[in-house]
């Protein structure tokens, strides 16, 4: 079969190399030209230079499945490592977005069965229901299966044929990444991709990565204009003194800056269903699929996307692949994004300082912070945070947690800095001096 694959990001450079190794030949078709030098940037991807994890489902898919890729990234410097308390299983991989796709970009050219073109897609070109191939650059490119993997402002979209589910994200952020000094230890971790520490109205995190690098993320409401001057080299450097995580990794004892302070805005959770109506239309990745980043989670969900849509169409006629990938995706995806617009639901509403509803959706975040009074909850929730087991494993711990807000329960606010004092410091870093 000819396959195309639209978008060279990490989902569909997985599902491209996956696709030929099942026997398929495979076109991948990207805008931007390639890796060239230090300096690259990828064309029309947004967060490129922000942080990112893989967690640990992605990793094992690639460790199984495309073990020489797993491989060519621990090479590359990507550190496998489990979150603080987690066993080996939980392990993800750490490793910049830029890394991995370089080292992606490598090893699709090295595959054979892939060819990469380079253009835009400009249309679909469906004859009597059916994709024969899409027009790049105006020129038309035949094809048996498209595997829409444009990402999450792609324009492929169109052709999709049943109501996508989307919530906007409430949130925003700023990050920078750094260097560890010669000789230097990392900071404290606490789980995850590395720290995370929530406050009262915003949260500082530190995404460990590869090659004795790291990023720090600042995470606040979208509405709070006073905290997106975080987006100020200035106040981003006297947040990162102020706030205690960030202040232990990033002193200048221990780190020094390697990136300008990058913001990430405009988020959302999406769920966009296959395209039933044409027979060899799939998405992957973004495409079916967005969440808030905070949870590093996309990366692992989009490579099962990959895997399930590859998995499909070598074991399905053509008439059932959309149908076969959408029960896979909503039995499999689905709840992820529903878990997304719950967390960001009950996180908004604490930062609000708006006491929680028993009925309203709740986020793991306050099934985390009853599981304080309930130690027992703590190998149901941990499988959990690690994606070994879905979000319908808390369904009971939430029903027990809606039973506590009716008694009377409610989390407790986090302690530490207040998001009036890093308002403070921030406005006190970007004064301008009087001429």
């Amino acid at each position: 079969m000819q396959a195309l694959v639209v978008g060279a990001g990490p989902s569909g450079t997985v599902a491209a190399l996956l696709m030929a190794r099942a026997g398929h030949q495979v076109v991948l078709v990207d805008r931007d030209p390639g890796p060239r030098d230090d300096d690259w940037d990828r064309v029309g991807v947004m967060q490129f230079w922000l942080p990112q994890a893989l967690r640990a489902p992605g990793r094992l898919l690639l460790e199984h499945r495309l073990p020489d890729v797993h491989q060519a990234l621990v090479e590359a410097g990507a550190v496998v490592k489990p979150p603080v308390g987690a066993p080996p299983s939980a392990a993800g991989l750490h490793v910049r977005r830029p890394v991995m796709e370089r080292v992606l970009w490598r090893c699709a050219d090295g595959e054979p069965g892939v060819t990469r073109r380079v253009g835009h897609v400009d249309d679909l070109v469906v004859n009597s229901g059916r994709v024969t191939g899409v027009v790049v650059d105006g020129v038309l490119v035949a094809a048996d299966l498209v595997v829409d993997a444009s990402g999450r402002t792609g324009r492929l979209g169109g052709h999709r044929d049943h109501p996508v589910l989307e919530s906007a994200s409430p949130f925003a952020y700023a990050a920078r990444e750094y260097r560890l000094l010669t000789g230097a230890a990392p900071g404290p971790l606490n789980g995850g991709p590395g720290l995370a520490v929530a406050h009262d109205g915003f949260m500082e995190m530190v995404f460990e990565q590869d090659a004795g690098t790291f990023q720090t993320l600042i995470v606040r409401r979208s509405e709070d204009r006073e905290l997106a001057m975080l987006r100020d080299e200035s106040a981003h450097s006297a947040a990162s003194r102020l706030l205690p995580g960030l202040a232990a990794w990033t002193g200048p004892e221990r780190a020094e800056p390697i990136g300008p302070v990058r913001v990430g805005a405009g988020l959302v959770n999406r769920y966009q269903p296959q395209a039933t109506g044409v027979v060899g239309l799939l998405a992957v990745g973004d495409a079916a699929l967005v969440t808030n980043p905070v949870a590093a989670r996309g990366l692992s969900l989009g490579f099962a996307s990959a895997a399930a849509m590859t998995d499909v169409i070598t074991s399905r006629p053509e008439g059932e692949w959309a149908a076969a990938l959408e029960d896979w995706a909503r039995a499999s995806l689905l709840p992820w994004y529903a878990d997304h617009c719950a967390l960001d639901h009950s996180v908004l509403a604490r930062w609000r300082h708006r006491p929680l509803v028993a009925d309203d959706p709740l986020g793991w975040d306050v099934v985390g912070d009853a599981a304080a009074l309930h130690p027992e909850w703590r190998p149901v929730l941990g499988p959990f945070l690690a994606m070994l087991a879905p979000p319908s494993t808390l369904d009971p711990l939430r029903e027990e947690v809606r039973s506590m807000i009716r008694a009377g329960w409610q989390p407790p606010r986090p302690g530490g800095v207040t998001r009036d004092e890093l308002a403070a410091v921030i406005a006190e870093a970007t004064v301008v001096p009087a001429a």
